[in-house]
């Protein structure tokens, strides 16, 4: 889910769903700038099978591709300073498997609603682990930490703390 660019680590969510023997469905649109980059390094990827590319898709799809998905792969390049998609995966009870950069090791409860991981080795390792987790546990977590009240919450404590 997202733009399509290399910091988003398409090319190596591609590599760990091959090694984990599991499909992979792709979203997202793909800006100007990554054409060439998305033809030259993912497209020859993609089988239509196994590995597959949707588009750009819908709300009501992502919710239902989300939802219908064992896990989300985050396998990022960069320091993303929050990450949706994590919080989306999460809301609709999918554990995410994050690399452990810039807000990952934040917006995942390593071991309770996915898993935070420093190499792809790692990631395809846990895979049959986050399968395992509570979804229900997932959803909760979100709603706990990202719901516009704890939002806004954490922002007056944070304000008052400063204040």
């Amino acid at each position: 889910m997202g733009r399509f660019f290399p910091e988003k680590g398409p090319v190596q969510a591609i590599k760990i769903a091959r090694a984990a023997g599991l499909n992979l469905k792709m979203a997202g649109k793909i800006d100007v700038v990554d054409r060439d980059y998305y033809r030259q390094e993912v497209e020859p990827l993609i089988d239509g099978e196994q590995i597959q590319y949707l588009g750009e898709v819908s709300h009501e799809e992502k919710v239902k591709l989300l939802g219908g998905a064992s896990v989300t792969l985050f396998p990022i390049t960069w320091r993303e300073p929050f990450g949706l998609v994590m919080i989306e995966s999460m809301t609709t009870g999918t554990p995410v498997i994050g690399m452990g950069l810039g807000a990952v090791p934040e917006v995942i409860a390593h071991g309770k609603t996915g898993f935070v991981c420093h190499s792809l080795e790692k990631m395809i390792e846990v895979i049959p682990d986050a399968i395992k987790l509570d979804r229900q546990i997932c959803r909760e977590y979100v709603v706990s930490r990202f719901s516009v009240k704890s939002m806004t919450d954490e922002y007056e404590r944070a304000y008052n703390m400063v204040l």
